[in-house]
């Protein structure tokens, strides 16, 4: 028997149109369960964990449980007081620019794109056109992401990146599958003098099973590789895994071993949890949310990391991330600078995340790591109250900031809530 936590917005993952939703517990779950007129009944894991445990991490995180709509009629209240038409309602603690939609691989899981896709590659010139409103809109301490598709398919991209350096950027970070920095030291030289600070580099594993799962290929020799090419280059890197149940789920402890290892210039493992937009297997999607993620990086690093050293986000919605910063001791062990308190959301928070980055992500010598995750929303699991607090955003061409997930949130046809390619 479930017990209705509280009542939110969300959307139908056949249609796209808004309808209500319940969070509702179980003895060791927390669910999202929704009705769709047309569609029917929907169910689907968000929280494995205990709703006792579920409430006190939205409390750590500055969310007052007390006040989540205990009806339909609040839940709707509450977005009236507010605006969803997939537009920001925060100011972002990062954004991305979507440099160009075309990719160097064919992956059989993709979060950006769908097969048919018609061709998106703004110029240089657009690209700082909108680099330009983004510093504007977001201020002189803004952090600025490069994507795609796989934006090291331009053969500009140093111009790019060039052009966010003369705008006063301070922080540019490189999302990328990394198969062009493995193959040229040279060229990852070339980004690093280019502007780009920060690579932010997709690494699923140390064992090619899941890279196969992905990427269907073998890559991890060229994910090392890449790692290696950065570390002489003098570009920090970030590992980012995405969590598949079945697939990678068993190799965390490991990569956040490969990590260490390769301090100080990898500066972060990022875990983001599978989710459910773009190009992806039809049939039954497995899920892995924040607690078992954090259960199984303290179990598979045998306690060196601890789920107690992980703070849940409070400028972004609590549900949304998790993060820990860790010192490497003379022994080569990880030790918490962490200390786990309730926190109360601040409208300038972003500010203090920004600088955090920096302080974290940018190249140097500090012996720091942080070790986190963002748990991207898809259309079966998607709160449109939660959205509203979204810190990473998307530049939009029309000089809209967009929510990263609903930019990307799409029916299980391909469709998209937010039509257009950027």
């Amino acid at each position: 028997m479930s017990n209705i936590l509280n009542y939110t917005l969300s959307v139908c993952p056949y249609c796209l149109k808004e309808i209500p939703a319940k969070v509702t517990a179980e003895q060791r779950a927390v669910y999202m369960e929704k009705t769709c007129p047309e569609h029917g009944k929907m169910k689907t894991l968000i929280w494995e964990d205990s709703p006792e445990n579920y409430l006190k991490w939205l409390e750590d995180g500055g969310i007052h449980t007390d006040l989540l709509p205990r009806t339909e009629e609040e839940a709707c209240e509450q977005m009236r007081k507010g605006e969803f038409a997939g537009c920001a309602q925060v100011q972002p603690c990062s954004a991305a620019l979507m440099t160009t939609n075309r990719c160097n691989m064919d992956c059989p899981v993709c979060f950006t794109r769908r097969k048919g896709d018609r061709r998106y590659e703004p110029s240089v010139e657009e690209c700082r056109g909108q680099l330009a409103f983004y510093r504007e809109h977001a201020g002189e301490d803004a952090l600025v992401e490069l994507c795609g598709g796989e934006p090291t398919v331009r053969e500009d991209l140093p111009e790019i990146a060039k052009a966010a350096r003369e705008l006063g950027f301070s922080y540019v970070q490189l999302n990328t599958n990394g198969l062009r920095l493995s193959e040229s030291l040279e060229y990852c030289q070339v980004l690093k003098d280019s502007g780009v600070t920060t690579v932010y580099l997709g690494f699923d594993g140390v064992r090619e099973a899941a890279y196969r799962v992905k990427y269907g290929r073998s890559l991890f020799d060229v994910k090392r590789k890449a790692v290696e090419h950065c570390v002489k280059a003098g570009l920090a890197v970030v590992l980012v895994p995405c969590v598949i149940p079945g697939s990678n789920d068993g190799e965390l402890g490991e990569i956040v071993r490969f990590a260490k290892g390769h301090m100080p210039a990898v500066k972060g493992v990022y875990f983001q949890p599978v989710s459910y937009f773009g190009i992806y297997p039809e049939g039954e999607n497995p899920r892995i949310t924040i607690p078992e993620v954090i259960r199984r990086l303290e179990a598979q690093t045998e306690g060196e990391v601890s789920a107690h050293d992980f703070l849940p986000g409070a400028y972004e919605h609590a549900a949304c991330t998790f993060q820990g910063i860790f010192l490497c001791d003379g022994e080569g062990k990880l030790r918490s600078l962490n200390r786990r308190m309730r926190r109360e959301k601040s409208r300038d928070g972003y500010r203090s995340i920004r600088k955090s980055t920096k302080l974290l992500w940018l190249p140097g010598d500090q012996r720091m790591i942080s070790i986190g995750g963002m748990a991207f929303q898809d259309a079966w699991n998607i709160d449109l109250l939660r959205i509203r607090r979204c810190s990473v955003q998307i530049i939009g061409r029309d000089r809209q900031m967009r929510p990263l997930c609903t930019k990307y949130l799409s029916d299980i046809y391909g469709n998209k809530l937010c039509p257009g390619i950027a």
